[in-house]
């Protein structure tokens, strides 16, 4: 597992500029396994003026072997921006009476993917021994052997993948005595692997279908924290 990072950070008067590149490999074997790989290659950018006005910028290029080469990697980003409302002119007045301490409002939009899928070869057809094979009325031995397919692969799984959206405002009032956050998000996750077992085929087919990004769940919800100090 090896890993290389690089920061650069400037000030700039009111100008705060930061960039950060990673990547990384890990490779993962044990006994007589195949060696399981993942790759990485990540960046962030942030942008923020006068500590009132903040941008994020994230992109990941992800790479997994339990996927075809065609679906091997994938590029997934996400963006966020915050206003520190309680900094500007028109909130002096409440900041010198200790009415708000801190009032900021975000928003972030993001995509995630997911190789944690439970499979390594669910793109590949498996084979696996089936016996010898009987050639006569006596049941006789063949002296040949045969193999069987044990599970039927599909070329086009790829990343499991989720779609985050968030609005927040964080707050402080009355010099520290209140404080917390309220959130309001919703995640979408798509192309979700469905084992073939979980899905009904005629039985003609012979076979228990592949393994297919078909699954969709959808999650809608809030967050209220208030915190308390006295």
């Amino acid at each position: 597992n090896y890993q290389l990072q690089l920061i650069w950070a400037r000030t700039f008067g009111k100008h705060d500029v930061s960039a950060m590149g990673v990547f990384a490999r890990q490779e993962t074997a044990w006994g007589n396994m195949i060696p399981n790989y993942r790759e990485d290659w990540v960046f962030r950018a942030t942008y923020a003026y006068g500590g009132k006005y903040f941008f994020e910028y994230n992109g990941a290029y992800n790479g997994s072997e339990k996927f075809s080469p065609d679906n091997r990697f994938a590029f997934f980003n996400s963006g966020a921006v915050g206003w520190m409302l309680s900094e500007e002119p028109f909130m002096k007045y409440f900041r010198e009476k200790k009415l708000i301490d801190m009032l900021k409002i975000r928003a972030s939009y993001g995509e995630i993917g997911d190789d944690n899928v439970g499979g390594r070869f669910l793109y590949m057809d498996q084979w696996a021994y089936g016996g010898s094979t009987p050639m006569d009325v006596n049941q006789g031995g063949s002296p040949y052997t045969w193999y069987r397919e044990s599970s039927v692969g599909n070329e086009n799984v790829h990343w499991e993948k989720v779609r985050k959206f968030n609005v927040g405002i964080d707050y402080g009032f009355l010099g520290g005595l209140l404080a917390g956050a309220i959130e309001i998000f919703q995640d979408k996750r798509t192309d979700i692997l469905v084992q073939g077992s979980q899905r009904a085929v005629p039985a003609y087919f012979g076979q228990s279908p592949p393994t297919a990004n078909l699954g969709e769940v959808k999650t809608n919800g809030y967050e209220i924290e208030v915190r308390f100090n006295k």
